[in-house]
Order: C-alpha cells, then sequence, then structure tokens
C-alpha cells in the first residue's frame, strides 16, 4: 500500500505558557481541589498491554498517595491516541483528568497529521511536565536484511525507488511526517503501510512482509532476531544505555549532511502528560506540583526504570519542546502542500 498525503489544517505558532496560564484564570475553580473531583482519572489513550497502560498502571497508586483520593485509569483507544484527547477535551477544565503524550503523539501532531482534524487547538492544552526522555525512535529490521546500515539503505532506496516497504504505527503520529523529511531531505522514495499496533507491525517485519520498521525501538535492543538500524536522533544523551546503537550522528561525512539540519527526524522519544487548558491557574499549580513529586519520587523512578528514562522538565521546559514540536511539524506539512 503505497502512502498518500493526509489532509491536514494549520495551527498558529503555539502561546507562551504564561498567555496560556492567564487565560485558564477565567475558569470556575472547584471549592476543594483535588477532593470535589471525586476521583481523579488517568486516561490511557493505547489498547491495554502496551506501554502506555503499563505506564498509568505504575502512575496510578502514587498519584492516589499524592492526591489522597481514588484514581481510575480509564482507556480510550482508537485513531492513533487521538480519540482519547478528544474524549478528555469534551468534559470540564476542572483539573481531573489527564492524558500522556510523548514525542509520537500529541496535541502538537493530531491538529496537522489527523485524517479528520480534532475539534481543538494546540493552545488548548497545558503540559504537565515530561517525566522520561531518551534517543528511542529507530529503524529496525531483521538480522539477516540486506539494509544493516543507515547508508545501505539510503543507497538501495536510491536504486530502487519504491521497492522498500516500510511500516508505521499510524496514520496520524510523528512518523507521518518523519516518513516525509526522510524522503525530502534524503532524495529517496519508500513504500509506506500503516498499522494499528506495534504488536502486528513487529510481527509482519519477522515474517518479512515489511523490510523495516520505524517504532520505539529500544525494547528491541535485545532481540536476538533483529537489528536497530539506526536510531532517528541527533545523538546520545547521557544516560543513554546502549551506546553501541548509531545515530543520524554517525552518517554525516559518508552521506554529507549536518545533522543540526534534521527536524522531526533528530528529536528524542519523551514521554509527558497534559492537561486540558481552562482550569484554574490555582488548580494548574498544584496538578503540577503532584506530577513533580510523583516523578522525582526515587520509588516511582525504580519501578518505571525497566521500561523508561526517567527525568523531569518543568512545564517551562516542556512548553518550550512542544511548542518547538508543533512548529517543525506545521512547516514540515507546509512544504508539502506547496509542493
Amino acid at each position: 500500500m503505497t502512502r498518500t498525503i493526509l489532509p491536514v489544517r494549520r495551527r498558529r505558532a503555539a502561546a507562551l505558557l504564561a498567555s496560556c496560564i492567564s487565560l485558564a484564570a477565567t475558569g470556575e475553580a472547584l471549592a476543594d481541589w483535588p477532593q470535589d473531583c471525586g476521583q481523579f482519572t488517568l486516561i490511557g489513550n493505547f489498547a491495554p498491554g502496551g506501554v502506555v497502560g503499563l505506564a498509568m498502571q505504575d502512575f496510578q497508586p502514587f498519584f492516589e498517595k499524592e492526591l489522597g483520593i481514588r484514581v481510575n485509569i480509564e482507556t480510550i483507544e482508537g485513531a492513533a491516541g487521538v480519540i482519547g484527547y478528544n474524549s478528555l477535551y469534551a468534559r470540564p477544565a476542572d483539573g481531573c483528568a489527564i492524558i500522556p503524550s510523548s514525542s509520537t503523539f500529541g496535541p502538537y501532531l493530531y491538529p496537522h497529521l489527523s485524517a479528520t482534524p480534532p475539534p481543538w487547538k494546540y493552545e488548548e492544552w497545558l503540559p504537565l511536565g515530561i517525566y522520561s526522555d531518551i534517543p528511542n525512535s529507530g529503524m529496525v529490521v531483521l538480522k539477516d536484511s540486506p539494509y544493516q546500515t543507515f547508508p545501505a539503505f539510503i543507497a538501495a532506496a536510491k536504486e530502487h525507488p519504491g521497492e522498500i516497504t516500510v511500516g508505521t504505527i499510524g496514520p496520524g503520529r510523528v512518523e507521518d511526517v518523519q516518513i516525509v523529511e526522510l524522503q525530502q531531505f534524503f532524495g529517496i522514495k519508500i513504500n509506506h503501510v500503516y498499522y494499528d499496533s506495534g504488536g502486528t507491525l513487529f510481527t509482519d517485519l519477522l515474517t518479512s512482509d515489511l523490510d523495516i520498521i520505524i517504532t520505539a525501538s529500544i525494547q528491541y535492543a535485545d532481540n536476538p532476531d533483529v537489528t536497530i538500524m539506526t536510531l532517528l536522533a541527533k545523538g546520545m544523551t547521557d544516560n543513554f544505555p546502549y551506546k553501541e546503537i548509531p545515530t543520524l550522528a554517525d552518517y554525516q561525512d559518508e552521506l554529507g549532511y549536518k545533522v543540526e539540519d534534521l527536524k522531526t527526524l533528530g528529536t528524542t522519544h519523551f514521554n509527558g502528560m497534559m492537561v486540558k487548558a481552562g482550569l484554574p491557574d490555582e488548580t494548574y499549580r498544584k496538578l503540577t506540583e503532584v506530577f513533580r513529586n510523583v516523578v522525582t519520587n526515587p520509588e516511582w523512578k525504580e519501578k518505571v526504570s525497566s521500561y523508561r528514562f526517567p527525568v523531569y522538565y518543568t512545564p517551562e521546559e516542556t512548553q518550550v519542546i512542544y511548542d518547538g514540536l508543533n512548529n517543525a511539524i506545521g512547516g514540515m506539512i507546509a512544504s508539502v502542500k506547496s509542493d
């Protein structure tokens, strides 16, 4: 199946976090947050069994301890995660429910990439912060693949345009524009196929129905059947445990480019939490404190360390990252539409 360009709608650049909080002050506060929530909700916007669902389960007892009320996990999957966002957007802006975000899904992506644009704008969400960050997005191949290195893949794609099949989860995720940038930046053409889940994506790689998959690759670092050809990152972070895996910084001389010129191909894999904007700023402040207390808790860090790389970025730091991604995606889509 050949990739087709999704219908998209450009959004204006994001306002600074301070402006968002100022606007949020127009909301009506709960008398005694969070007790007036009754229960607090962690929305898992992907199918149970994946790392998003696992993260929500691990978050639950820590949020309950911090909030002093019951915390419920509600799974609302579909459309690469956007259905969960739409559901939360339809609820009151009271700070009683939050939802995950990452480098592959979130409000800085969906308005640009979803086949049906969501009923909200990027500016209508606020970050609580980022809790994990590491190079992760990568290109995975079989151990006996002819494309064991990134330069070998680029050479083959130029020699045989449209014949190499690359699978991703989607549409509506960052991989959509990573595929676009990959082809534009390196002057190649591939056959792009979408999958509903990471499980079926990986299965079809193992059966050779796919030549390459672009996915959260570190989960396969120790798998004897596959190789991480390259991480789609500009370099390593200090705490990265797999120093032997190459990044896009390693091919600059051979392929003649500067890694600084990469946009979506050069992002790390971060994970964070979002809340619907419009909640009172005092509620937002308390909620960000709760989030900070949870993700800086040594017990929580230990619990998630087998599948996440814990960090803590403040809401302000997170907003800068999200704004940059929103602008990069918007620019990429605009360039595609103008071609």
